[in-house]
């Protein structure tokens, strides 16, 4: 028996959990899983956990660094942000790096989980890239549903479609199939500066998905470390997902 396991189980049961997933690093998972936290913390508590052990982005974008988590009895405190309770491995070791072997990154993941103190029934998960085993170790704790991210180009849709095979033969629901900075406006026009989309339509034609083409936004770089306070484009396409999750504040 794995104490920490179980723990996590019990303490991730009846959530809804949504991770943010994709087999390709670069694809702007971390920005997108934080503008769908905080558009569906304005209709109720959300939580935000970033799992990504090496490269964790989250608290970098709200400008939260160089925080740490404050630890009560009831576990792991998270950083506040209104109706946005925000966790991350970051919180613990600081703006540090880390390094672990392989046989640690489970246990890491389910302490955190385990540890952290969740109290919102919707959770948004920062995934790392890839499929190891952070992933792996969710699926354990919790059946997540699925945001992947692509690129439009060849080489990140040929990546991420193995993820989807993976996620398809798991029997984990994916939400949407997302290819982000798809294209950048100018004037009337959308300029594709990886390419056309019709791979990515292909694909979520053959798994059955609904697809989201979002543009590139060059201001959002303004915002890193305050993200909070962005209102671009980027957001007000977002809050088209968030109607499409309506179901996860009941």
């Amino acid at each position: 028996m794995n104490p920490m396991l179980e723990f996590a189980r019990k303490k991730f049961s009846g959530k809804k959990v949504l991770a943010v997933l994709s087999s390709k690093g670069g694809v702007g998972k971390s920005t997108l899983a934080s503008l769908l936290a905080l558009s569906l913390s304005e209709m109720g508590s959300v939580a935000l956990l970033d799992l990504d052990i090496y490269g964790n982005s989250v608290t970098k974008l709200f400008g939260m660094q160089n925080k740490l988590h404050k630890v009560s009895k009831e576990g792991i405190e998270p950083f506040k942000l209104k109706k946005l309770s925000i966790f991350s491995i970051n919180g613990l070791i600081g703006d540090r790096y880390l390094i672990l072997p392989g046989s640690q990154e489970r246990s890491v993941v389910e302490s955190f989980m385990a540890l952290s103190n969740v109290e919102e029934d919707t959770v948004i998960i920062d995934m790392p890239p890839g499929m190891g085993e952070e992933l792996l170790t969710l699926t354990r704790i919790v059946k997540p549903e699925a945001i992947v991210v692509t690129l439009a180009s060849k080489l990140s849709i040929d990546v991420v479609r193995k993820m989807l095979e993976y996620l398809k033969e798991s029997s984990i629901r994916t939400r949407y199939f997302i290819v982000n900075m798809a294209y950048i406006l100018s004037g009337d026009r959308k300029i594709y500066p990886f390419g056309s989309v019709e791979e990515a339509e292909n694909l979520s034609k053959l798994y059955n998905l609904k697809l989201k083409v979002l543009p590139m936004d060059p201001e959002i770089s303004k915002f890193i470390g305050q993200l909070q306070y962005y209102d671009g484009i980027l957001k007000k396409e977002i809050k088209e997902l968030e109607c499409l999750f309506s179901d996860l504040k009941k």
